[in-house]
């Protein structure tokens, strides 16, 4: 799945920036390269401390209050006594993902999956975390660096993302499993081609000096997502 995922994640790259050229025309791009040399300890040191001051100068503000407004959306209205699944299902957030989840029914998403999505815009490495807590009231997803089943965490994230998935959309047990199967590997398309978070559109802004492109970027990486998994579940389910 991993290298059926990334492999269409090359294609629409490669398409995109076919397109792109084909749209958007500035000249031949005609770069110099130095010459190589292997660079010293106090040079590295001082392009990284520079280069890294300037990042945060440009770009920190923003991906401040970006991961503010994402932290208090899942965190309020809080109420101590709720676990943290119950939290954020109450939460701001969560009531966000209810009123969406219309919108990505054609990808046979329900609102945990939609919840997953918006808490990705801050950065993506907290999608898995929110699934997790979402599904099966355990965060530790977001720390895996690979595949990582202890106590059979992830069998129990399939069971209650399949029973869930049973419960919207009215799927005989017999359908289940695939449907979901096949759900679980659109949200990982629409995950991987839409922005990969705040600070990559802060870039833009910055690089281009306007939000017209850092917009528009956002705009477009979304609805190319949308289209691309909801034909894949479309026609996905033709065949289950």
């Amino acid at each position: 799945m991993k290298l059926g995922v990334g492999g269409k994640g090359i294609r629409v790259g490669g398409l995109d920036s076919f397109g792109d050229s084909r749209l958007v025309r500035s000249g031949p791009f005609v770069m110099e390269l130095p010459p190589y040399r292997v660079p010293t300890g106090k040079a590295i040191w001082r392009h990284t401390w520079e280069k890294g001051k300037q990042y945060l100068k440009k770009m920190g503000g923003i991906i401040l209050v970006a991961s503010i407004i994402v932290w208090a959306l899942g965190y309020f209205p809080h109420n101590e006594e709720l676990e943290q699944q119950q939290q954020q299902e109450q939460s701001y957030i969560g009531r966000i993902g209810k009123t969406i989840e219309p919108v990505f029914t054609p990808q046979g998403f329900d609102w945990k999956l939609d919840v997953g999505l918006i808490s990705g815009v801050g950065a993506k490495e907290i999608v898995a975390s929110t699934m997790g807590v979402l599904y099966s009231n355990n965060d530790s997803f977001g720390d895996d660096s690979d595949y990582n089943d202890e106590d059979g965490k992830y069998e129990v994230l399939k069971k209650q993302m399949t029973a869930d998935l049973q419960k919207t959309y009215g799927y005989s047990d017999a359908e289940a499993a695939h449907k979901a199967s096949l759900t679980a590997y659109c949200f990982l398309l629409f995950v991987l081609i839409y922005f990969p978070c705040i600070a990559t559109i802060a870039a833009i802004k910055g690089e281009t000096g306007s939000w017209k492109w850092a917009g528009f970027a956002a705009i477009y990486t979304t609805l190319l997502a949308w289209v691309i998994s909801a034909l894949v579940f479309q026609i996905g389910n033709l065949f289950i």
